[in-house]
């Protein structure tokens, strides 16, 4: 039995799928074994499926009938795998050599976590966004290589890149599974691990391309929405006792903290108050909660949210909060 199953989804990715899988098949851990989804694709993905599977006794295959969406083929394909870890691959994405070899390695040298993803390079990335969108996004993710950091900033953005991910199969029947929420299903699943008190984190080495296609789901889906991940993240922190216990108090009374405050409002808690840097907006009322100024930020009542997502702001609003005595993880965090 092979100790490590990687699961790949495909749908029309006919032009990247055998190079995806062949980077999986030609890694240099060779204990492995590569169970293709094919969810319902249209185009030539099956034919090439079938002579992966010829050439190589690793590879399987399953056909979806009609397409069931990524969740369910992933599902699919976890029933059927025998690995202790479960990787993960895209059909239009890269690893590197060595990229299955270092995540066994990194999980059998410490037993407490429960999964593992890998720095990512950015591919395909728009010449008009350098530094900013999905750039900026890579490189705060490429920065979480440690167990606290990720768990701290897990509402900021989705703290893994999922096909670069690796988990341990048990933990993953511990959380149920790859399942079909309302929002982002890769994001869904990091934060249900961590809702457990699981452990993640980014190993610093970049062993993954990551390509930014138009065809992606992070820009094609409504699952992806900011409306969606704010929902996300209001959902996950509304579980937390502090929030529950005491309310929550929001920095930055824009568009992102109205609208988490609404997502709050709808999972039952109470937003307590806003902090605002504009004077013009103090003294003003929200959906009835008044706006303060950072003067009167107060610590050991609420849990502070940020919710400013200009630039610079984020780290502004940190400094601000540890200095009066907030811990990021605990009774802070930021969400955007």
């Amino acid at each position: 039995m092979p100790r490590v199953s990687v699961i790949l989804p495909v749908y029309n990715a006919d032009k990247t799928l055998y190079s995806a899988a062949k980077s999986c098949l030609d890694q240099t851990y060779k204990d492995l074994e590569l169970i293709i989804i094919d969810d319902g694709s249209t185009d030539r993905s099956a034919e090439i499926s079938n002579s992966l599977v010829s050439s190589d006794p690793r590879a399987s295959f399953i056909r979806c009938d009609e397409n069931v969406g990524v969740s369910s083929a992933i599902e699919k394909g976890r029933r059927m795998a025998s690995g202790s870890f479960i990787a993960r691959m895209d059909a239009d994405d890269m690893s590197h050599p060595n990229r299955i070899k270092t995540q066994v390695e990194a999980l059998d040298a410490n037993r407490f976590l429960s999964g593992c993803g890998t720095s990512v390079r950015l591919m395909n990335a728009p010449r008009t966004d350098p530094g900013r969108g999905f750039s900026a996004y890579v490189s705060w993710l490429n920065g979480l290589n440690d167990v606290e950091s990720l768990a701290s900033q897990r509402f900021i953005d989705s703290p893994i890149a999922n096909p670069s991910s690796m988990v341990r199969s048990s933990s993953l029947d511990m959380i149920g599974g790859f399942t079909d929420p309302e929002w982002a299903e890769d994001y869904d699943l990091w934060l249900r691990f961590l809702d457990e008190g699981m452990k993640l984190i980014n190993i610093p080495e970049v062993l993954f391309d990551w390509y930014d296609s138009p065809t992606r789901l992070t820009r094609s889906s409504d699952r992806y929405s900011l409306d969606r991940f704010s929902q996300a993240k209001a959902h996950y922190i509304s579980k937390l006792k502090l929030a529950i216990d005491n309310g929550i108090e929001i920095a930055g009374a824009g568009p992102i903290g109205k609208r988490i405050a609404n997502d709050f409002t709808s999972e039952g808690i109470s937003v307590n108050r806003f902090y605002e840097v504009n004077e013009r907006r103090i003294g003003e009322f929200i959906h009835g909660v008044e706006v303060f100024g950072y003067s009167s930020l107060r610590f050991g009542s609420s849990m502070l949210i940020s919710a400013v997502a200009r630039p610079g702001a984020r780290e502004i609003i940190r400094e601000l909060a540890i200095s009066s005595g907030f811990c990021e993880g605990v009774d802070y965090f930021c969400v955007a």
